[in-house]
């Protein structure tokens, strides 16, 4: 429970730091990085990393996170936050996470139907549900349609946005290592 309540405090004062140095003078972003994560054009479901054959009990969250980690090209966490709203190498390190989160939590469903670790199943949910709330708005050069929101209110809510999925992903990052 203190684990939870101290994630949710430096959640808080993460999107705090992060809003108020993400913008300039002039409210643009103050630094325009480029994503340096090489995307794999492998089906979601090849990229998944099975457990070892021979075990005959599952590898725990923690243990499966370095495989899923190479599998998705996950050396970081995704930080969108400092980049242009419609950098598309922040819409592939978000999607990456997004299809990380959601392979962790099929295989959690999967291996361990008893619940063991239903708050690594529930966080990887929440960064489902950012990363799909950035898609939909069309940020970060992620959605298939182009934007329908004027550009300039989505370099405003675009970073906000991505601040909350790169929140949540730190969550999942420790909900998966408190295992």
């Amino acid at each position: 429970m203190l684990t939870r309540r101290f994630a949710l405090a430096l959640s808080a004062a993460a999107t705090t730091l992060l809003t108020l140095s993400a913008c300039g003078d002039d409210g643009q972003t103050t630094d325009d990085r480029k994503s340096t994560r090489a995307v794999s054009s492998a089906p979601a479901e090849s990229k998944q990393p099975s457990a070892a054959a021979s075990s005959a009990k599952p590898a725990t969250p923690a243990e499966l996170m370095p495989a899923y980690r190479i599998a998705y090209g996950m050396s970081s966490s995704p930080m969108c936050s400092h980049v242009a709203w419609d950098d598309p190498g922040c819409g592939e390190d978000l999607t990456a996470a997004g299809e990380l989160a959601g392979a962790m939590a099929e295989s959690v469903k999967r291996d361990f139907p008893d619940g063991q670790y239903t708050d690594v199943e529930d966080s990887a949910g929440q960064v489902v549900k950012a990363v799909n709330t950035v898609r939909k708005l069309g940020c970060y050069d992620m959605g298939s349609t182009p934007p329908k929101t004027d550009s300039a209110k989505l370099r405003e809510l675009c970073p906000s946005m991505s601040t909350i999925a790169s929140l949540a992903w730190l969550n999942f990052e420790t909900a998966v290592s408190d295992w």
